[in-house]
């Protein structure tokens, strides 16, 4: 699938790949390639946990663009001036107040963003919108009826392009994927009935 999608002439054009359909069992000479068993059962559901580029359930591989919409999330390039031949200390006495006035304008401009995102996720409801002032817990368990209860995840929803807190420890992190990615997670919330991918 990989080879498929990365082609640099075709690739762009494929939607999907299917992959060989698993029949267990079928003879003793494994005529359908039956070895992939770690594959499908294990890689493939780990990476669909990730958001990876994969869909479990008929074997199919699809670009994300397909399933999401929209292309994985890319990191932003540093604006660089047009003519580098310039020594860098001339740019100290005039180029550090226009710099701190685009961060600050900049900082400005992804809080609100931030702000509204999570206010329209709280304000999310089947079939109507609430006017009335909720609770700061009354909001969480609304989100973990969403989302599940892992804290981490449910930030991580409000914020753009995903992400996570900095401060975070690789220890924690891994814990919040395992309970993330345990079978009962999604049990009883909107995430497990409307986004579960393995069905």
């Amino acid at each position: 699938a990989m080879c498929f999608m990365m082609d640099p002439q075709s690739g762009k054009k494929i939607c999907y790949v299917q992959f060989p359909q698993r029949f267990d069992g079928i003879d003793k000479h494994d005529r359908y390639s039956n070895r992939n068993v770690v594959f499908f059962d294990i890689n493939m559901k780990g990476l669909d946990g990730l958001q990876g580029p994969i869909y479990v359930g008929t074997g199919c591989v699809f670009r994300r663009q397909a399933l999401y919409g929209f292309d994985a999330p890319k990191k932003k390039k540093t604006p660089r001036m047009t003519c580098n031949c310039w020594p860098k200390w001339c740019f100290f006495c005039c180029g550090k107040s226009k710099n701190r006035k685009t961060k600050t304008t900049d900082k400005k401009k992804k809080n609100r963003e931030a702000s509204k995102q999570i206010h329209a996720l709280e304000n999310i409801e089947e079939g109507t919108v609430s006017n009335a002032v909720k609770s700061p817990e009354a909001a969480q368990l609304k989100l973990e009826k969403k989302f599940g209860q892992s804290p981490v995840f449910i930030a991580s929803a409000g914020v753009e392009n995903g992400g996570l807190a900095r401060n975070a420890s690789p220890g924690s992190l891994l814990r919040e994927a395992i309970q993330v990615i345990s079978c009962g997670y999604e049990d009883k919330t909107e995430w497990g009935k409307e986004i579960g991918w393995i069905y």
